[in-house]
């Protein structure tokens, strides 16, 4: 979907929304209900609820260079998820040891997975987050995510570009003060 058609609301007098495709997300879990929960047993065709500043920002109208970064957002979706997804697989492993679930309860809610497509059955795009925040010309955006493993925190993931900043509970996606940590990084 180019920049041009995107087209932005103020939701709640809180942020600036906008409804995109990220066709990286077509076939995974539908995960538009309350906190990212599965909304659908259809599965998910791309569509996603794209928030502006989830923090850090007034409702004033976008200024160009805001609408930029969500139009980067747009435009680079297969890349950022590819390499989201990549950092997940090697993640995986850890948290299926953080999360401790039986044998049983694993090959329910947590099974072992070889690929990246294997994610499809166990996690759902929720809404992105894109951070009123630059470094090196790339905004921060945040990947919300629902996942069969944790109804009740979620996950999510941080990223600047390609490269993972943070993964753990959706408020990874959401927190600007984990984008901030990492841009005053050298």
């Amino acid at each position: 979907m180019p920049s041009s058609h995107l087209h932005f609301d103020l939701e709640h007098d809180l942020w600036w929304t906008a409804n995109a495709v990220l066709p990286s997300w077509n076939g995974f879990q539908t995960r538009h209900g309350a906190y990212g929960s599965q909304s659908s047993a259809e599965p998910s065709d791309g569509s996603v609820r794209i928030v502006f500043a989830p923090e850090g920002r007034g409702t004033e109208p976008l200024t160009d260079a805001e609408v930029a970064s969500v139009a980067w957002l747009v435009e680079n979706e297969a890349s950022v998820s590819l390499a989201l997804l990549s950092a997940l697989l090697a993640e995986y492993p850890s948290l299926q040891d953080q999360y401790g679930y039986s044998a049983e309860e694993a090959g329910q809610y947590m099974p072992k997975v070889a690929s990246v497509e294997d994610f499809r059955g166990l996690i759902g795009l929720h809404s992105v987050n894109v951070h009123p925040l630059q470094k090196d010309g790339m905004p921060y955006v945040g990947f919300e995510l629902g996942c069969t493993w944790d109804d009740e925190h979620g996950l999510g993931a941080l990223m600047h570009g390609t490269r993972v900043v943070e993964i753990g509970g959706a408020d990874a996606a959401l927190l600007l003060w984990i984008a901030k940590r990492d841009a005053a990084k050298p």
